[in-house]
């Protein structure tokens, strides 16, 4: 008898709420109505009960001695089932891409547009990332989330009482419901679906409803929630989901998973699809990203799911946005949120740069600067800089229409950064291309060397480069150098050798430090030494013959 008397008493604040939630005779119980200076219960019948006649049974219930006369502050007993209903409404207060209104009694629907009223009967679909908030009359409210359908399906206010008792069915997908506290016996606030029944009495919670799994979830951000399934109704309390299947008791609730917490990203974000990553959630599947333009998350303007620890942006108009991430467990329960605001300046978006490549460098001729043309762009701005911070620009140009510019500026030996933004037609510069990095060099000088000779040495020189710079000597038996004799390299602007024993010809070219190669220099002929002998001069003379 201890044990029960102990199970009793820790659980008569649960007992308590689900009494009060789904007791039948919690619907038929009283309105506590506190008496004002001047109030008559007959006058009082006139305006809040369905009968004036009232007045007798409320005098004997409540034990007033002077129905004319009633003592200031005395608080009157009324049964609901008196007092004066009638049909209740909901406005809708905000709409994000479309949704459409079925009216009862009419097959066809309607476009939804910002304060409609949704009646009794009425059934609202929404569309692909498209949401809408709803009010109704005790000031409760829900955001209806992208392609769910929900009928309206009860909806009744009690007089001037204060008490409203608000009840939905939820077809599929989800709503997000921040519930006002509710006044009397007689008010309440549920959301039906067809596995489950949830009713609360003040409190902030998320409800889905799948039709292929016919499986509903709950989950508690503030407050409690009586959570109806089969024959068993469990309180659900904040911090917690619970899972139903149809005919069958919820899930024991289960604690919400925490809030995901989100790595660095730029801010502002100025590019289209950047990604935002978070660490991973421990018992997470998979995690559902919202983003909102305000921070009380009224207006969803996107709505998705990722299985991994990241997920790319949307292209949407520049602006600050709230993000909302949450971790889903196995159960399909989502958990606690993470909200973080961002600032999204990504337009007009910039062009692609197509050439010159990073990091090219670039000799002889200015470079040509070219990139793609932007459809939000009506012109572009083009800034060059010695330094990759651009602190400094040695071209700064904001007014170019065309999508090539010719950095004839530009000069050697130097390296350069260079970007280009898109300016629309407002006016509005939009953020930069990637930087590219180019280096401009010099062409190596050609050499022109000058010939010395001996009767055993040749001696060649010319002007020394620059800075590790090289030289390529190329001797051949011909002038065309089909037939190369030698191909050295040297790091001296010069060259000594024997004579040849028969004619030879030479050249030479500078190399760049990076192996570019320069143009070749003036072919210069080597003679053999000279022979006094008579075959010398007998040769000499017949080749001199057949010349002519």
């Amino acid at each position: 008898m201890a044990v029960t008397k102990l199970s009793i008493f820790k659980y008569a604040p649960l007992l308590a709420y689900l009494f009060l939630l789904f007791s039948p005779q919690s619907y038929a119980q009283e309105w506590v109505y506190t008496v004002v200076k001047g109030d008559t219960l007959s006058e009082f019948s006139q305006k809040h009960l369905y009968k004036t006649s009232y007045w007798k049974q409320l005098q004997k219930i409540n034990n007033v001695v002077d129905p004319k006369r009633i003592p200031e502050n005395t608080k009157l007993r009324v049964p609901i089932a008196w007092v004066k209903s009638q049909p209740a409404s909901a406005k809708i207060i905000k709409i994000t891409g479309t949704a459409h209104i079925y009216r009862q009694g009419t097959p066809r629907s309607t476009p939804a547009v910002i304060n409609d009223t949704l009646n009794l009967g009425d059934q609202l679909d929404t569309g692909e990332q498209s949401n809408v908030l709803v009010r109704f009359a005790d000031k409760s409210e829900i955001v209806i989330m992208q392609n769910a359908k929900v009928d309206f399906n009860h909806m009744t206010q009690y007089g001037e009482t204060g008490m409203v008792d608000s009840r939905i069915r939820l077809i599929q997908g989800d709503v997000e419901t921040h519930a006002k506290t509710q006044k009397g016996n007689a008010a309440r606030f549920e959301i039906h679906t067809p596995a489950a029944i949830s009713a609360v009495r003040g409190t902030r919670f998320r409800t889905s409803y799948s039709t292929e799994a016919n499986s509903p979830q709950i989950e508690v951000l503030e407050g409690g929630v009586a959570v109806k399934g089969g024959r068993t109704t469990r309180l659900v309390r904040s911090g917690y989901g619970t899972h139903i299947e149809k005919n069958k008791a919820p899930l024991k609730p289960q604690k919400l998973l925490p809030p995901p917490e989100i790595l660095a990203y730029p801010e502002p974000i100025e590019t289209i699809g950047s990604q935002i990553r978070w660490k991973p959630i421990q018992k997470a599947i998979n995690y559902r990203v919202l983003i909102s333009t305000s921070q009380q998350f009224g207006s969803i303007v996107w709505d998705s799911n990722s299985n991994r620890t990241a997920i790319s942006l949307p292209d949407l108009a520049d602006a600050t946005y709230f993000l909302e991430l949450r971790a889903i467990d196995k159960f399909g329960i989502e958990g606690r949120p993470t909200h973080q605001p961002f600032t999204l300046n990504a337009h007009p978006q910039p062009p692609f740069l197509a050439a010159p490549n990073d990091h090219a460098i670039i000799r002889g001729e200015p470079p040509t600067l070219e990139w793609t043309r932007s459809s939000e762009a009506v012109k572009y701005r083009l800034e060059i800089s010695l330094t990759k911070s651009f602190q400094t620009t040695v071209i700064d140009r904001d007014t170019l229409t065309e999508t090539t510019y010719r950095a004839s500026e530009l000069s050697p030996p130097n390296t350069y950064y260079w970007r280009v933004s898109s300016i629309a037609k407002d006016g509005e510069q939009g953020p930069y291309s990637p930087t590219r990095m180019m280096i401009i060099k010099p062409i190596p000088a050609i050499p022109q060397p000058a010939l010395e000779e001996s009767e055993s040495d040749v001696k060649l020189t010319w002007l020394e480069g620059l800075a590790n710079e090289t030289f390529q000597i190329q001797i051949a038996r011909d002038r065309q150098f089909n037939s190369i004799v030698s191909d050295t390299n040297s790091t001296k602007p010069e060259l000594t050798l024997p004579r040849p024993e028969g004619y030879r010809y030479i050249r030479v070219r500078t190399l760049a430090d990076d192996g570019f190669a320069g143009a070749w220099g003036v072919t210069q002929e080597l003679s053999p030494p000279p022979n006094e002998s008579w075959i010398y001069i007998y040769g000499s003379f017949l080749m001199t013959v057949l010349l002519l």
